[in-house]
C-alpha cells in the first residue's frame, strides 16, 4: 500500500517537472519572438522617422526607400507576433498532463483506501474500549449470561434436595 503511495508520488513529481519545463520551454520561445518582433518594431519606428525627416529635406528621392524598408520590419514584428502568439506546446505537453492526472487519481485512491482503513481501525478501537468500559463499570452483567445457565442448575439442585 505505501509502495504504491511512494511510486504515485514518483510519478506525480516527475510529471510535474515535465510540464513545468515544456511551459518553460514554450515561455522561452514566446519571450524571445516577442523580443525579436519588439527590436523590429523599434527599427521601423527608427525607419519611419528616418523616412520623415527626409521627406522633409528632399521631397522623393531617398524617402520611399525608407519607408518601404519600415513597413516590412513592421509586417515582419507583426507576423512574429501572431506566430509567438499560436505557437502550442504540441503532444508532450498533453501526454504529460495525461500522466499527471492518472497520477493524481491513484494517490486519491490510495489515500481514500488509508481513511478507509482508519476509520476501521477507530471504530475497532472504539469497541474495544466500549467492551472494556462495560466490563469494569458492570463487571457481573458481563459475566452473568455465561454464568446464568450453571448458576441456575446449582440453585434448582438447592432447592431439590431434601433436608
Amino acid at each position: 500500500m505505501m509502495d504504491n503511495l511512494v511510486r504515485n508520488l514518483r510519478v506525480l513529481w516527475r510529471a510535474e517537472s515535465i510540464i513545468a519545463d515544456i511551459r518553460f520551454r514554450q515561455m522561452m520561445t514566446r519571450s524571445s519572438l516577442r523580443g525579436i518582433a519588439a527590436l523590429l518594431g523599434a527599427f521601423a519606428f527608427l525607419m519611419g522617422n528616418l523616412a520623415l525627416f527626409f521627406a522633409l529635406e528632399q521631397a522623393w528621392g531617398t524617402i520611399w526607400a525608407a519607408v518601404l524598408i519600415g513597413l516590412a520590419n513592421l509586417l515582419l514584428a507583426i507576423i512574429l507576433l501572431v506566430v509567438a502568439e499560436r505557437s502550442k506546446p504540441g503532444r508532450e505537453m498533453e501526454l504529460a498532463l495525461e500522466v499527471r492526472n492518472m497520477a493524481l487519481q491513484s494517490l486519491e485512491t490510495d489515500a481514500q483506501a488509508i481513511q478507509q482503513q482508519l476509520s476501521d481501525f477507530r471504530n475497532e478501537v472504539r469497541g474495544v474500549r466500549e467492551a472494556v468500559v462495560g466490563f469494569v463499570r458492570h463487571p457481573l452483567d458481563s459475566v452473568l449470561p455465561g454464568m446464568l445457565v450453571p448458576l441456575a442448575g446449582a440453585v434448582i439442585k438447592g432447592l431439590t434436595k431434601p433436608e
